[in-house]
């Protein structure tokens, strides 16, 4: 796959607008002047409050970027207290991001978790590119259903599934990839062991799970086929099949 990296240079942007999505997930937008972000997948670092975090990135244009998060540690919950107007730092349009260019035809999205919100960005390439794209998202139940409405007019077909069955259909998303060829695919890794099992082509965000993770965000290696790569600069995403999964 071939690596669309941006160079990494902290500058100053300002919040244009927030939102509570749902329960403590939070929809920040960021006027950087010039986002810096080439493709869906790839991620910044907001430095606010003297401490950085990596954020998978939901949808960009030439000077801003949106990010959905949950406020779930102190970095996070920091970030989610700001308001529009104030002023973070941000590193922008870091690391390798999905090559829908490439992708076949037809294809599927699969995601759960922190990955749904790339997908946004992901299903809008997609469409540009004129591909014909199904999309399964998984939920814990219906009242964390979130950016659903973001991908209605993105994809060709949306399946949501629930782990808890309240939204009518109950089940992991793997498990409802049936006839698919290729998948683009994001979120926890246990969901993404399975889907690698199930499907042999296709490209995997690490983004949320294994960057957003890790101590150090600049020097987070994984095991692959083809030797530690570095997943901050050379990920996060990846052919799925070149990803040594039992070394996750």
């Amino acid at each position: 796959m071939e690596s669309v990296v941006s160079v990494k240079m902290k500058k100053t942007c300002k919040i244009e607008n927030k939102e509570n999505l749902v329960n403590n997930i939070f929809k920040m937008t960021f006027n950087a002047g010039e986002s810096g972000f080439k493709r869906p997948g790839q991620y910044a670092i907001i430095e606010a409050n003297g401490r950085r975090k990596p954020y998978q990135v939901c949808e960009f244009d030439s000077n801003r970027f949106t990010i959905v998060f949950p406020a779930d540690d102190d970095i996070s919950r920091d970030l989610s207290e700001l308001s529009p107007g104030d002023e973070v730092f941000i590193n922008g349009g870091l690391g390798r991001g999905f090559n829908s260019q490439d992708a076949p035809q037809e294809v599927c999205i699969v995601a759960n978790g922190l990955g749904i919100p790339e997908m946004v960005g992901l299903a809008r390439s997609l469409l540009m590119r004129g591909k014909k794209c199904k999309t399964i998202l998984e939920y814990p139940s219906k009242k964390d259903i979130y950016l659903l409405e973001s991908f209605k007019d993105l994809v060709n077909e949306i399946e949501i599934v629930t782990l808890d069955g309240s939204n009518g259909r109950e089940g992991h998303a793997e498990d409802i990839v049936k006839d698919s060829d290729y998948v683009f695919a994001g979120g926890t890794l246990d969901m993404l062991k399975k889907l690698a099992a199930k499907v042999k082509e296709g490209q995997v965000s690490l983004g949320s799970t294994v960057l957003m993770h890790s101590e150090d965000y600049d020097d987070c290696f994984i095991e692959t086929r083809e030797g530690r790569k570095n997943c901050s600069d050379e990920g996060p995403v990846f052919d799925m099949s070149i990803i040594n999964w039992d070394a996750i």
